[in-house]
């Protein structure tokens, strides 16, 4: 699942762009230094996570070249270092990357840090500085319009050496002297190569399902954050999906899973679209639509695992006016139902922009209606029907991950921070 965390962060446009850049050069960079080039890999990729989690006062569709330069390249300060106390928290809390490579969350929690801060015989600082100077030279290659040479970016980065140990300085430059690099470079700016270069920097490890859970959580955090009315979004789908798994003979940890991951193509859905008051357009409804899409392509590689096509399929609907391919319930299986009974039932109990929440036996009535009609099975309608009148607790419904609410409460910490500097700096005006 690792794989999905890089190609749902690669997707997001221009810092998918940025971060890869800066994995690669990094990669060339640690190897060049006699480092751990994997972990450069995973360090450069992973960076700027904190700067998609809502803290920030931003959503996913604000992020610009213009907001990465004001975040990456500013000139100093607290405002700089927040994004990337939150990259190098939320990665802590996936101990898949950090037994492989304890090195990351402190090496990212200091890539803005300057450089009579760093101690060149800690392998975490270098590894931050590194992180810094790929920063610089990828932001500089995207903001520019035409491809920077050699001496383009030789010029560039003199005027910046005092923020680098000289042996990352001059391995850089030993790496942009490659003509292979300055031209993937600008290859990934274009589009290409993007998945190639990841499936050289994965490693084969099957992961528990805890391991799963914590990544899962962090991108559903990330991407159900976009909107203030879909926060709980995938947490809730995973617990009724495994709910009702549960309940008939199944294994509910695939349901987690599928639940979990399902939404993650609305990485790329704007968020005006999510938060539009009344109904959506014909061209707004089909670029909705399109997450569905998108979490294919993105849990493509995983299609083998039994959760898959549950994920992929839980917008379809057993008359086949569903979508993305339109199947019919002869074309289903009683797993993807589930998924498509827990999906619809958490929308309707869910608040959204043009409505308020609805209890959990209103919701059931939506259910009951779009069975009746030929929208939704019965098998999986009928035990949510149980799980609805029989004493289901839908309180434990809300934010329940332990990982998301450690993140939304470090998030709580920044903001207060923030506030309370922002405070300070008034009274010294």
């Amino acid at each position: 699942m690792v794989d999905v965390l890089l190609k749902a962060i690669i997707s997001v446009p221009t810092l998918g762009v940025h971060s890869l850049q800066v994995g690669f050069l990094l990669s060339k960079i640690a190897k060049h230094l006699g480092l751990n080039d994997v972990e450069g890999f995973y360090a450069g990729v992973l960076h700027d996570l904190g700067s998609i989690t809502p803290y920030n006062g931003i959503v996913l569709d604000d992020i610009d070249a213009r907001y990465l330069l004001e975040q990456d390249l500013s000139d100093g300060g607290i405002t700089e270092k927040r994004h990337a106390m939150v990259s190098s928290f939320e990665i802590s809390k996936m101990s898949s990357l950090t037994k492989r490579f304890p090195n990351l969350p402190s090496s990212i929690s200091v890539h803005h840090t300057a450089l009579h801060h760093l101690d060149h015989s800690k392998p975490s600082d270098v590894l931050g500085n590194i992180i810094s100077i790929a920063d610089v030279i990828s932001l500089y290659s995207i903001v520019n319009v035409e491809e920077m040479e050699l001496d383009d970016f030789k010029s560039m980065l003199s005027k910046m050496k005092n923020r680098f140990f000289d042996d990352v300085y001059n391995a850089a430059l030993s790496v942009l002297k490659e003509d292979y690099s300055r031209w993937m470079i600008y290859d990934i700016k274009s589009g290409y190569n993007k998945e190639r270069i990841i499936r050289d920097f994965l490693f084969d490890e099957k992961l528990s399902f805890n391991e799963i859970m914590e990544i899962g959580s962090v991108l559903s955090y990330i991407i159900d954050s976009k909107s203030q009315f879909t926060r709980e979004h995938s947490w809730r789908v995973a617990k009724i999906a495994s709910a009702i798994a549960k309940e008939s003979g199944l294994d509910g940890k695939e349901f987690f899973i599928a639940g979990l991951f399902h939404d993650i193509g609305k990485i790329l859905t704007p968020v005006q679209i999510l938060e539009k008051q009344g109904k959506l357009g014909r061209k707004e409804m089909n670029i909705m639509k399109k997450h569905v899409y998108y979490s294919f392509l993105i849990l493509l590689d995983h299609k083998d695992e039994p959760w898959f096509l549950p994920a992929v399929r839980h917008q379809e609907r057993i008359n086949g006016s569903g979508y993305p391919w339109a199947l019919t319930g002869e074309e289903m299986t009683y797993e993807d139902k589930i998924m498509q009974v827990a999906d619809y039932f958490v929308a309707v109990l869910e608040p959204r922009p043009y409505r308020g929440a609805n209890s959990p036996e209103k919701a059931y009535e939506e259910i009951a209606r779009a069975v009746s009609s030929g929208v939704l099975d019965k098998g999986p309608a009928n035990i949510l029907k149980d799980l609805v009148f029989g004493g289901y607790d839908f309180n434990n419904l809300d934010f329940a991950s332990h990982t998301q609410t450690e993140i939304s409460d470090f998030e709580e910490t920044i903001i207060h921070k923030r506030k309370k500097d922002d405070s300070i700096e008034a009274k010294d005006a």
